[in-house]
C-alpha cells in the first residue's frame, strides 16, 4: 500500500494574489476582505477530497448537525480519505446532501411551538410533543441538541390521526431520518405524489407505507 505523504501548504499573500495567472483567478472567483488563500501540494488524491470536503460541509449545516458532534465527525471524515471512487462513500455525501435540502424546504416546530398551539397551559414545554412522540403519534429529527418536528404531522394543534397510521405500518428499523425523507419523496404507490402531501388519504397513504414493509422478489 503506498504511504501517502502529508498536505503542504502555504498562505498566499496579497501581493502575491495579484501575480497569479488568470486561469487560477477565475477559478478561484472573487476575493473578499478576509478571505484567506493558500497554495497546496500534496501526493495525489486532494481534488477528490476538497470535492467531498465541500460536500461535508454543505450537508453539516444545518442538516447533519446533533447532539454528539464528536460522533458525527468520526462518522464523516473517513468519507473525506478515499483516493478512489467508493459507491457507499458518494451516497452518504448524497444523503448529506438530502437532509441539508429538507431542512431548508420543511417547515419545522420546536417543542415550544408545539406547547403553545396545544393549548396546553402547563410550565412543561416539551409536552405534549414528547408525549406523542413517544406513542409514536409523531417523530422528530434530533438537531443541535433539539428535537425538530416537520409540522406536516400537525393539524390544529394536535398530531394527524394519519402520521400515527403510517408510523406503524413504516419497518421499525428505519431512523427518523429516512421516514422524514420517505414522507418527503415521491412515491410510486401515490400517482407519484409525496405521502405528506396525501394524509387526507389515510388508506392509500397507509397502504403505501405497508407496502415498503412488504419483501421484494427477483
Amino acid at each position: 500500500m503506498r504511504k501517502l505523504q502529508p498536505i503542504r501548504w502555504a498562505p498566499l499573500q496579497p501581493e502575491e494574489l495579484e501575480s497569479l495567472p488568470e486561469r487560477l483567478t477565475s477559478r478561484i472567483g472573487k476575493v473578499n476582505a478576509g478571505d484567506d488563500l493558500v497554495l497546496v501540494r500534496t501526493s495525489g488524491g486532494a481534488a477528490g477530497m476538497f470535492r467531498r470536503l465541500n460536500r461535508v460541509l454543505e450537508g453539516a449545516s444545518p442538516a447533519s448537525k446533533h447532539e454528539d458532534w464528536n460522533r458525527w465527525l468520526e462518522g464523516t471524515l473517513p468519507l473525506l480519505g478515499s483516493e478512489t471512487a467508493d459507491i457507499e462513500r458518494e451516497l452518504a455525501l448524497d444523503n448529506l446532501e438530502m437532509r441539508r435540502r429538507y431542512v431548508e424546504e420543511t417547515p419545522m416546530l420546536t417543542a415550544a411551538e408545539i406547547h403553545r398551539s396545544s393549548g396546553l397551559k402547563s410550565r412543561n414545554t416539551s409536552e405534549p410533543a414528547s408525549r406523542w412522540k413517544a406513542e409514536g403519534k409523531t417523530f422528530a429529527l434530533r438537531m443541535e441538541g433539539r428535537n425538530y418536528y416537520p409540522a406536516f404531522q400537525f393539524m390544529d394543534g394536535s398530531p394527524r390521526p394519519a402520521v400515527e397510521a403510517v408510523l406503524a405500518e413504516l419497518p421499525t428499523a428505519m431512523t427518523p431520518w429516512q421516514t422524514a425523507l420517505w414522507f418527503a419523496s415521491a412515491n410510486g404507490w401515490l400517482d407519484g405524489d409525496r405521502p405528506q402531501d396525501r394524509l387526507n388519504d389515510d388508506a392509500e397513504v397507509v397502504q403505501a407505507a405497508r407496502r415498503l414493509a412488504e419483501p421484494a422478489y427477483g
